[in-house]
Order: structure tokens, then sequence, then C-alpha cells
């Protein structure tokens, strides 16, 4: 049976918070990487390919707004059509989710959230459907 566990990339500053959501997703049967900054996660975006970038916004050194503009829109990017969610403990104002938006970030996550409801979000986000898990073999 060949592996087709989607990838994640957890780009974020906080080795708790990359501990914590990073399990969480490995016991959803997700295969999870980790940056710490934006830099090291943009590389890691250009060289693994994964199916989908969850980006901290307040990251020390480059934020989020400018990793994510930087994966999406520099030229001969090879990583600007992975998915990127901004993962963070910030309320977006309307201002900034237009700004989300028109840099082409996909959607938010608030770091509060309900551990399921993290994990539902996440499917959603890479069309991961109750009726595509039920036609995989071993799966619960």
């Amino acid at each position: 049976m060949e592996n087709t566990a989607k990838h994640i990339l957890m780009i974020d500053d906080d080795p708790i918070i990359r501990r914590l959501f990073g399990s969480l997703l490995g016991k959803a049967g997700f295969e999870v990487m980790y940056a710490k900054n934006g830099e090291e996660g943009r590389e890691m975006a250009r060289r693994l390919h994964p199916d989908l970038i969850l980006l901290d916004i307040n990251l020390t050194g480059e934020d989020g707004y400018k990793t994510a503009d930087r994966i999406k829109n520099e030229p001969n990017s090879t990583a600007k059509d992975i998915p990127v969610v901004f993962f963070t403990n910030m309320d977006l104002p309307i201002e900034m989710l237009k700004l989300m938006k028109e840099i082409g970030v996909s959607d938010y996550i608030h770091k509060g959230i309900d551990n399921e409801e993290f994990i539902e979000r996440v499917k959603k986000i890479l069309d991961i459907t109750p009726e595509s898990k039920s036609k995989t073999p071993g799966t619960l």
C-alpha cells in the first residue's frame, strides 16, 4: 500500500506550538515538517513542496505576511501553488483579512481552536472528505 499521507509544513517560532499541533496532525495521519522562521520555511517549501503550509504571523525576524508574500509572489517561485493558511493567536481585523487575500493566503486558523475542529479545518482546506477517507482500506 502506497503512502498517501498529506504533508504539512508548520512555520512557527514557538517550539511548544510546533510540538502540540504537530502531534495532533501526526495522530490524524498527516506528515508534519517544521520550520522555526520564515526564511527556513520558504526554503523548505521550495525544496519539499508540502500539500499545505500553516504559517504563524508573529514570527521572529520576517513576519508571516512577508513570508507568505514571498512564497506566493516571488518570480519563479516553485511553491506559489501551495495553500498557505495563517495559524495565529490574533483575531484578524477586516484590513488584515483583505491583505491576507491580496497576498494569496487561503484562510486563517486561530490557535485557540478546539483540537477536533482544528483537524477538521485542515482536512477541509486539503479537501479531505469523509467519503474519500472511507475509500482508503485500513482507516477508521
